[in-house]
């Protein structure tokens, strides 16, 4: 029994102690930490190292390579004729370096050994070196598809180098987007914590009027609503916030343990940042391509459409090669005389042919129109919405801007006007001029525009976060 009490009441504090301390966050510290372990950020890298392994993969089939083959055949047959000539054993040993060209072209270079026994000659060998070539004369002639394709690759690798530092500054834009979300919450904490201060004195003070037979158990009871409709206000307040953190810590794992705590930053204090960066967007009035890497991936996007062209126009054409290789060897009745007569009594042989392939039953043809249309749906469905994307997020951001702006103000000159309505209506209460209920209600419509003012400066905020995830390099103190 006595273990059980020191486990209760000791196991809390060793639980504790293994906790990480709190640790303490700005926005320069979040996005380091984002760049150190964001698991989003690491997709991002995953996606641009597949395109760069289909490039690297697409380049390996022009390196060297070694191509050997080694054959036995043992027979035991008997000849149709009285000099029919049976092989008995034959071993064939081959080993070549091929090097393919983008250029259609392809060497090897070859070594090997041939060894025949039949009935009438026993361990006849060749050995010899050999130079083999073959281009292609249509499909790829001078390295036209290939060339292409390779090309092709390389523009999809830098389209999707362009696409990881526009995924990148998105992900890291969202990320503050959460972070000024975080700050908000905690501003609307504060406005509500107040006017719980506010409606605590107010029960009190209600509760001894009412011992004084100056206010009645409605009074009392209006009061206590309040009071608990402030704090429910507040509760609801702190759930959302710490689905933010929660969110935040998604995002970033290393934090997922730790309690974090935001350095002290006001809103209000970062409208001045938000004026110079809303002045200087009010001021392009025609899309800022300067300022954004957009423009460059539809470039991209357009060569990669004219190269894949090329390969899809070719799905369906003859392919035709010429083939050619010259064999230098010795011959003899075993293999070290073989090869020395390579130097001493050399033979060559020589061979040229032509190989071509023809589609005949249609497919291909089917195959090509698919490829065509597929080809350009994609491309330029790619292009028309990246074009789309570009012009709507500027054009929109200015009349948002606009409206939200207006609104901001707006809502202070509201909350100037509710507040100044406020200490009327309280020195009418104190003066028995105004009910209880109607002072209530002038709080609450203060505390309601207080609210929606921040809320309207979160909107402004991240509005402008959303346009620099397109605009990246937009010159304002927002936009890191």
């Amino acid at each position: 029994m006595g273990r059980l009490i020191f486990l209760v009441l000791f196991f809390p504090v060793i639980v504790l102690s293994d906790q990480l301390p709190p640790i303490e966050l700005d926005e320069k510290s979040l996005t380091e930490a984002a760049l150190r372990s964001a698991p989003g950020l690491k997709e991002i890298e995953a996606s641009l190292q597949s395109i760069r392994l289909n490039r690297d993969s697409f380049n390996d089939q022009f390196g060297w390579r070694l191509q050997s083959d080694m054959t036995y055949q043992k027979a035991n047959e008997k000849g149709l004729a009285e000099f029919d000539a049976v092989t008995i054993d034959a071993t064939q040993i081959q080993a070549a370096v091929i090097k393919p060209y983008a250029n259609g072209v392809q060497v090897g270079l070859s070594a090997f050994t041939n060894q025949i026994s039949n009935t009438f000659v026993e361990n006849s060998t060749n050995t010899g070196v050999g130079l083999s070539l073959s281009v292609d004369l249509m499909k790829n002639f001078l390295g036209k598809l290939s060339s292409s394709q390779l090309k092709n690759a390389q523009i999809l690798t830098q389209k999707a180098e362009l696409e990881r530092e526009i995924q990148e500054k998105a992900f890291l834009q969202n990320l503050r987007k959460i972070y000024w979300s975080i700050t908000a919450t905690k501003e609307q904490i504060l406005i509500s914590q107040g006017l719980l201060d506010t409606a605590l004195r107010q029960l009190k003070d209600t509760e001894q009027r009412r011992k004084s037979n100056v206010a009645d158990s409605g009074d009392v009871a209006r009061s206590r609503s309040q009071v608990a409709s402030r704090r429910s206000n507040i509760l609801l307040l702190e759930y959302q916030l710490e689905t933010q953190m929660q969110q935040l810590k998604e995002m970033i794992p290393e934090f997922a343990n730790r309690e974090i705590i935001l350095k002290e930053v006001s809103l209000s204090k970062t409208i001045s940042d938000v004026l110079v960066c809303t002045t200087l967007i009010q001021s392009n009035r025609s899309v800022p391509y300067d300022y954004t890497k957009y423009d460059e991936v539809i470039k991209l996007v357009n060569e990669a459409y004219e190269e894949q062209r090329i390969s899809t126009n070719a799905i369906n054409t003859w392919d035709l090669k010429l083939n050619g290789e010259v064999q230098y060897f010795g011959k003899a009745y075993s293999y070290n005389n073989s090869f020395r007569d390579i130097t001493d009594d050399s033979q060559n042989r020589m061979s040229v042919g032509l190989q071509l392939n023809i589609p005949l039953d249609g497919k291909r043809a089917t195959t090509e129109e698919t490829q065509r249309i597929l080809d350009e749906k994609r491309f330029l469905s790619e292009k028309d919405a990246i074009q789309a994307k570009i012009e709507a997020f500027h054009t929109q951001t200015l009349r948002n801007i606009a409206l939200l702006q207006q609104a901001v103000r707006t809502q202070g000159e509201n909350s100037k006007d509710l507040s100044e309505s406020l200490r009327s209506a309280q020195n009418k209460f104190e003066q028995a001029r105004l009910s209880f209920r109607e002072l209530i209600a002038d709080q609450d419509l203060l505390l309601q525009s207080n609210l929606d003012e921040v809320r309207t400066k979160l909107t402004v905020i991240t509005t402008l976060l959303d346009y620099f995830s397109v605009f990246h390099t937009t010159p304002c103190p927002l936009n890191q």
